[in-house]
């Protein structure tokens, strides 16, 4: 084999290597960002689940309170005659 053909099959060689080497990295990448995602969406639902149940919480207790108070048409005699 002549020289420069063994240099055409090195750098074919290398050519190949480096662009499966290429494609295999921007697949971890890309495997790594969906999965990030996941986690993010996992995170919005805990969320999600806290916010609900804090707002039944407030909601409960407003009502509570509400029942708590007295009415203001029972007890107002500061009405002007």
């Amino acid at each position: 084999m002549s020289k420069a053909a063994k240099l055409t099959f090195l750098g074919s060689c290398v050519f190949a290597v480096g662009t499966i080497w290429f494609v295999h990295k921007a697949q971890e990448i890309e495997r790594e960002s969906m999965y990030q995602g996941v986690l993010r969406d996992q995170e919005r639902k805990a969320q999600r689940e806290r916010n609900t149940r804090e707002f039944d919480e407030t909601r409960a207790l407003h009502a509570e309170l509400i029942r708590q108070q007295p009415s203001v048409r029972e007890g107002s005699s500061d009405k002007p005659s």
